[in-house]
């Protein structure tokens, strides 16, 4: 293990002092992430009645995120920065549910999973029931937003936390 600096050392001091001084019950952090979703791989499972969304039907997903600001997640802007991978699976012709895995390679993992019901501003929320690496304990929400081929996802974490997310050796 190599020196470390006088000033990392003090932050981490300072940091953790800080972190002891408060209430386990008002540990948790706010934590939004806002990135733009590029759907790389889909693949439509279409049963009969073909042609038209009816129960049963699916989409499998695979989405590249890239940052929409500098220092996302510690990546400059429009750089990748992770991928996302589920399904859709409709519970009628007009109802469907999705599930599905975040992944930001060297950092975590964020699971979310619900029903998909588009809100008046065109945008789908659905829960973040868990997170793994710096995300672990993760709840919240993840706010699709529109486009085809095209979408902001938004991530809006409560962590028990503050994530460490680049250069957390």
């Amino acid at each position: 293990m190599g020196a470390v600096s006088r000033p990392l050392l003090v932050t981490v001091a300072v940091l953790a002092a800080a972190a002891a001084a408060v209430p386990a019950a008002q540990a948790s952090t706010r934590y939004t992430i806002v990135l733009m979703s590029y759907t790389t791989v889909t693949q439509t499972h279409d049963t009969a009645p073909k042609g038209k969304a009816n129960k049963g039907d699916s989409i499998d997903f695979k989405d590249l995120l890239l940052t929409t600001s500098n220092n996302e997640l510690g990546k400059k802007k429009n750089k990748p920065v992770g991928y996302d991978a589920g399904t859709v699976l409709y519970t009628s012709a007009t109802a469907s549910k999705i599930e599905g895995v975040t992944t930001f390679p060297q950092i975590g993992t964020l699971t979310f999973e619900g029903p998909m019901v588009t809100r008046k501003d065109g945008t789908v929320h659905v829960a973040v029931i868990k997170g793994t690496g710096a995300f672990k304990g993760a709840k919240g929400t993840l706010i699709i937003g529109t486009g085809n081929q095209k979408a902001p996802n938004t991530y809006r974490l409560v962590l028990p936390q503050v994530p460490c997310t680049s250069h957390c050796d």
